[in-house]
């Protein structure tokens, strides 16, 4: 029936799922939450993204990886300034 049974929708399952999808697997997502993006969630509360289970910043500097979430939505450029 399912190829994949994928135990968690945070961001290792949603991404493995997408892959594996996208190469013509059929998966079946679990979860004990009844949204998608695990720890990462935002929810929007009078037109205000909501970090639910806290603040969170995605990192990475894999053009790659950059490329591929933003795929599926626009995220913020994120720059750490140092100053001494």
């Amino acid at each position: 029936m399912y190829d994949y049974l994928i135990v968690g929708a945070g961001l290792f399952g949603t991404v493995f799922t997408q892959k594996a999808v996208s190469c013509g697997k059929k998966c079946l997502v679990i979860d004990r939450r009844t949204h998608i993006a695990g720890n990462v969630y935002t929810q929007e509360i009078e037109g205000i993204n909501v970090h639910k289970y806290g603040a969170h910043i995605f990192h990475t500097s894999d053009y790659g990886v950059w490329k591929y979430i933003n795929s599926f939505a626009d995220f913020n450029n994120y720059v750490a300034c140092l100053h001494y």
